[in-house]
């Protein structure tokens, strides 16, 4: 599995192939892709918080957006209700 991997990551670096994994970055819909968003209140709002799917750029051209799930600000709770 490990070398399998290796031949992989080897081939990707050899057609200038890069990784896009945007975990605890800012949000960017230039290069990910959002499919929901969660309520965090540990992170700054439109912080990626789980990426699904990784992204790839061909030098420097985006071919697949990362699919991530993006932080929000918690919503305001009514404490007073019955």
């Amino acid at each position: 599995m490990a070398l399998t991997l290796q031949m992989l990551t080897s081939a990707l670096e050899k057609f200038a192939i890069t990784e896009v994994n945007p975990q605890d970055e800012r949000f960017d819909p230039d290069f990910h892709q959002a499919m929901t968003t969660q309520e965090r209140a540990d992170v700054d709002p439109n912080t990626v918080v789980t990426v699904v799917q990784k992204g790839y750029l061909l030098h420097d051209r985006l071919i697949r957006p990362a699919m991530v799930i993006v932080s929000r600000a918690p919503a305001a709770s009514d404490t007073g209700r019955t």
